[in-house]
């Protein structure tokens, strides 16, 4: 793993604990929106730095983060709907790319 892989892990970890006391309750939507404050930031970041940071390596950062966040909620006994794992990835991914293109307009905008 690059060092842009853990500085994405490390970016990833601290948007959760911050956003995390904002977004408590369950839901589909607190999902989402929770995914927006957490994903987004870091596509934006890669999106606005192209020559330096790399997507690939962004997605597979935000994929093992969520994954593992998983394991975590998993261990600790915490239920999880299989329809809200589905809607959690698939914003994952919309909220990423989005970040990456609205960071790659920003950038050339400069």
């Amino acid at each position: 793993m690059n060092f842009a892989f853990w500085r994405y892990q490390l970016l990833l970890t601290v948007l959760f604990l911050f956003w995390g006391g904002f977004f408590v309750t369950g839901g589909a939507l607190n999902q989402i929106a929770f995914n927006f404050a957490v994903f987004y930031p870091l596509g934006f970041l890669v999106g606005y730095r192209p020559q330096v940071e790399n997507e690939r390596t962004a997605f597979l950062a935000a994929l093992l983060f969520n994954l593992l966040s998983y394991v975590v909620a998993r261990a600790s006994a915490i239920s999880i709907q299989s329809w809200i794992v589905v809607i959690d990835y698939m914003s994952l991914f919309i909220f990423l790319k989005a970040g990456l293109i609205i960071g790659h307009r920003a950038q050339s905008k400069e």
